[in-house]
C-alpha cells in the first residue's frame, strides 16, 4: 500500500468497514474514476466509493454521543480532514473504541471527552444495500428509475414549494382585477375614498407579499437546477469515462455534441420555462373567477384558447421533424471541425484545405436553410399566439359590451375580465413560443440517454474479486475478438499462457492482431469468445482500475494531455514521490532532457504533447508505464520513433528494470528481440508460432513459420 494511500484516512475507514461488512476491497478498487481532491477521498464522494462495494452511506450532522447503537460502526469525520472508525460507544463510561488508520486498524478505547474535542459533529453512517435474489425476481419492468428523473426528484422537497409559492402568486394576481372592479363599481359612483384607501392598502400588502414569493420562487428554482446541474453532468463524464470501450463512438465530434446536448436540457429546466408551465394550471382559478363575474366571457376566451393549442399541435410533427435534423447536421459539422483542428498539419500537408472547407461550407448552407424553415414555423406558432391573444382582448370587450347593455355586467367587471383574460392567455402563448425549445431538449434528452444507456466497465450491482498482489501469470484460452462494427475477427481461437516474471516478444505483420492482444489483456475490451485469465482468475472477475493499477501499458499510439510533465507522468498517481518521478524518468532516458529544462518536469507539453518529438512522447509513455512500479509490464512498440542511441539507453535501463517482472513487448527491433525468452508469432488473428526466442527466430528465417490460413 502506498503512502498517500495510508494519508488518506477516510478511504482507510471506509476499507476497513468493507471488510467489517464482508466486502473485501481495495482503495485502488474504491476511488478508481472518481475525482479524487489532491488524491484524497472527500466526504462528498464517500457515498459514490461506497455503493461501488454495495454499501449505502449518508452524511449526518450528528455529535459522537449521539449515534445511536444500532447505527454503528459509523465513520467519524474529525479536525485536519482526519477521519476515524468509531465501532462501539459505552455512554456509562463515556468512552469509545474506535480505529484511527493511523494505527493499522489496531482498535483502541478512547476517552469521550478527548474524542469530542476532534469530533465535527460530523459524522457517516453506513451499511450494506439490501439484495434480492435469483429466487425472488422482480415482476414487471425495472424500478430502478431514469437518470434524469431521479435527479429532479430529489429536489422533490423545493419544487414543492415552488408550486404552493406559485399558488399563492395567482392567487394574489386576482388582487388588481378585483381592485379594479370595485372601484370602478362601488367607489367611483359612491366617491367613497375611506374605502378606496383601505382597498389600495390592501392591494399593496398583496403586491409586496407577490414580489417576495417570485423573488423567493426564482432562487429556489435556481437551487434545485444547480443541484440538477452538478448531480447529472458528474454522473454523464462517470458514464463516458465508465463505458466500455466496444461502445467508444464512431464520431468523436457527433459524440461531444451529445454530451454537450445537457446543456440544452439543463437550460430547457433552468429557464423561465418551468415558471410558465407550472402557471399553466393555476390559469383556472382566473377562468373560475371570470365565470363568476360574466360566464359569457368564457367562450371568446375558450376559442382563443382553441386556436393557440390547435395550431401549435398542427405545428408540433414539422417542428419535432426540423428540430431532428437542425440536429443532426449540427453534429455532422461538429465532426468536421473536430476532424480539421486535430489534423490540420496533415490537411495542410497533404493541400486538403479545399476538400475541408468544401464539407464545412455544403453543412453550414444546409443549416441555415433547416434553420430558416425551423425559425419561420416556430415564429408562426408566436404570431398566431399573439394574434389570437389581441382578438380575444377585442372579443372580450365586445362580449363585455352587450352584456353592460343587458345589464348583466358592469363596466368595472368588463375591466376584471378583460385583465383576467389576459392573464388566462399569457402563460398559455408562452407555452406556444417554448415548443421548439421544447424539441430541443427532447432530441438532446433522447441522444443522451443512448450515452446513459452504454454498458458501464463496472456494471450497476457487480462485486469484483479484490487482490493485493498480482504475480503476473496470463492466459489466453480460445480468445475471439472482434471490434464492434467490423465483420472481420481480429483474434481468433488464440490460446497462451505467460508464466510470472517471463519476458515475451508477440511478433506478426501490420494488423495482425499484436496491439488488440495487449488492450484485451488490459481489460480495455472483452473477448467475444473465450476468457483472459490473470493469476488462474478471470479478468472479468477483476476490478478494471484495481488490475491496470498493477499493469504497466505503453500503448503505440501515446496520447499526452495538455499540462506539464508532470501531469502527464502522473495522470492516475497524482501522490506521486518526486523520487518515483526521477527514477521513472530515468528509465525512459528522460533524465537529461529533463534536467537541461529550465522548468523540468513542469515543462508544458502543449496538447496531444505537440511540444515533443515523437520520440520523447514514447519516453513519456514508457515513463507512465513503470512509474508505479507494477508487476506486468505490457509494451506495443516502446522504442519506436527512437534515435538508435535512445534505444540503446532506454534497452540498458530496461534490462535491469524488467527482471522479475511479467514483461509482454511488441516489437520488431531485434535489440528488444535479446531481451526476451520467448517468442509468439501472430498472423491475420490467429497464433502461429510460440516458443523459445532462438528456435522461433531460426523458424523465421528457415521460412517454416507460414502466414496462418
Amino acid at each position: 500500500m502506498n503512502s498517500a494511500v495510508k494519508d488518506d484516512s477516510l478511504l482507510q475507514c471506509l476499507l476497513a468497514l468493507c471488510r467489517y461488512h464482508g466486502s473485501a476491497s481495495t482503495a485502488e478498487a474504491l476511488s478508481g474514476g472518481l475525482p479524487l481532491v489532491n488524491g484524497r477521498l472527500t466526504p462528498s464522494l464517500f457515498e459514490r466509493a461506497a455503493s461501488r462495494v454495495g454499501l449505502v452511506s449518508r452524511i449526518v450532522e450528528r455529535t459522537v454521543g449521539a449515534i445511536e447503537t444500532e447505527l454503528l460502526p459509523a465513520v467519524l469525520l474529525l479536525e485536519n480532514d482526519r477521519a476515524c472508525l468509531l465501532l462501539e460507544w459505552d455512554a456509562a463510561g463515556d468512552t469509545a473504541k474506535v480505529i484511527y488508520p493511523d494505527l493499522n486498524e489496531a482498535a483502541v478505547d478512547v476517552p469521550g471527552e478527548r474524542l469530542r474535542q476532534q469530533d465535527t459533529g460530523r459524522a457517516i453512517l453506513c451499511r450494506p444495500r439490501f439484495r434480492f435474489d435469483q429466487r425472488t425476481p422482480a415482476s414487471g419492468e425495472s424500478s430502478r428509475g431514469h437518470w434524469f428523473w431521479d435527479a429532479i426528484r430529489a429536489n422533490a422537497p423545493i419544487y414543492r414549494d415552488v408550486l404552493l409559492a406559485a399558488f399563492f402568486i395567482n392567487v394574489f394576481a386576482l388582487a388588481l382585477p378585483l381592485f379594479t372592479m370595485n372601484v370602478y363599481d362601488r367607489v367611483v359612483p359612491n366617491y367613497a375614498v375611506e374605502t378606496l384607501w383601505m382597498l389600495a392598502a390592501g392591494v399593496g400588502i398583496v403586491l409586496i407579499a407577490d414580489i417576495t414569493l417570485r423573488t423567493m420562487r426564482a432562487y429556489f428554482l435556481d437551487l434545485a437546477s444547480r443541484r440538477v446541474d452538478m448531480k447529472l453532468s458528474a454522473q454523464i463524464m462517470e458514464r463516458v469515462l465508465g463505458s466500455r470501450l466496444e461502445s467508444k463512438p464512431v464520431s468523436v465530434g457527433s459524440y461531444a455534441l451529445n454530451l454537450r446536448s445537457f446543456e440544452t436540457v439543463r437550460d430547457f429546466i433552468t429557464s423561465a420555462s418551468i415558471t410558465t408551465l407550472i402557471d399553466v394550471p393555476f390559469a383556472l382559478i382566473f377562468l373560475g373567477v371570470i365565470a363568476w363575474i360574466a360566464p359569457m366571457v368564457l367562450v371568446p376566451i375558450g376559442l382563443g384558447l382553441a386556436a393557440v393549442l390547435g395550431y401549435a399541435l398542427a405545428t408540433q410533427g414539422k417542428l419535432r421533424e426540423l428540430t431532428e435534423t437542425t440536429y443532426r447536421a449540427s453534429a455532422l459539422r461538429n465532426s468536421t471541425l473536430i476532424e480539421s483542428l486535430v489534423g490540420l498539419d496533415t490537411i495542410k500537408a497533404m493541400g486538403a484545405e479545399s476538400r475541408m472547407q468544401r464539407k464545412w461550407e455544403e453543412t453550414t448552407s444546409f443549416l441555415a436553410h433547416v434553420g430558416v424553415q425551423l425559425r419561420l414555423v416556430s415564429n408562426s406558432t408566436v404570431n398566431v399566439t399573439m394574434w389570437s391573444q389581441q382578438m380575444v382582448t377585442m372579443f372580450v370587450i365586445v362580449t363585455g359590451v352587450y352584456l353592460i347593455s343587458a345589464g348583466e355586467l358592469s363596466m368595472g367587471g368588463l375591466i376584471a375580465c378583460t385583465m383576467l383574460g389576459s392573464r388566462v392567455m399569457a402563460p398559455f402563448g408562452q407555452v406556444a413560443g417554448l415548443i421548439t425549445s421544447f424539441h430541443n431538449a427532447q432530441v438532446a434528452m433522447k441522444s443522451l440517454n443512448e450515452v446513459m444507456a452504454q454498458p458501464m466497465e463496472r456494471a450497476e450491482g457487480a462485486q469484483f474479486l479484490s487482490r493485493e498482489m498480482f504475480q503476473g501469470d496470463i492466459e489466453f484460452r480460445n480468445v475471439s475478438f472482434a471490434y464492434p462494427g467490423s465483420e472481420m475477427e481480429s483474434l481468433s481461437n488464440v490460446s497462451f499462457r505467460i508464466k510470472p516474471g517471463e519476458h515475451v516478444a508477440i511478433l506478426g505483420r501490420v494488423g495482425s492482431g499484436k496491439s488488440t492482444l495487449q488492450k484485451l489483456a488490459m481489460g480495455l475490451y472483452q473477448p467475444t469468445e473465450g476468457a483472459i485469465m490473470v493469476d488462474g482468475i478471470d479478468l472479468r472477475q477483476l476490478d478494471p482500475s484495481e488490475l491496470r493499477s498493477r499493469v504497466g501499458y505503453a500503448p503505440q499510439d501515446v496520447t499526452l494531455f495538455y499540462g506539464s510533465l508532470r501531469d502527464n507522468l502522473t495522470l492516475s498517481h497524482s501522490n506521486v514521490s518526486d523520487a518515483a518521478l526521477v527514477r521513472a524518468a530515468e528509465i525512459a532516458n528522460l533524465g537529461d532532457y529533463i534536467n537541461r529544462h529550465p522548468q523540468g518536469f513542469d515543462m508544458l507539453v502543449g496538447e496531444r504533447g505537440e511540444s515533443l518529438s515523437g520520440g520523447q512522447r514514447k519516453c513519456v509513455a514508457l515513463a507512465r508505464a513503470v512509474i508505479h512500479d507494477p508487476p506486468i509490464l505490457l509494451m506495443d512498440e516502446p522504442t519506436g520513433s527512437m534515435d538508435h542511441s535512445t534505444e540503446v539507453a532506454v534497452k540498458r535501463q530496461l534490462q535491469e528494470y524488467v527482471k522479475g517482472r511479467t514483461w509482454v513487448v511488441v516489437t520488431h527491433r531485434n535489440s528488444l528481440l535479446e531481451m526476451v525468452d520467448r517468442i509468439i508469432v501472430i498472423d491475420n488473428g490467429k497464433l502461429v508460432a510460440d516458443g523459445p526466442r532462438d528456435s522461433v527466430i531460426q523458424a523465421l528465417q528457415q521460412g517454416k513459420i507460414g502466414a496462418a490460413k
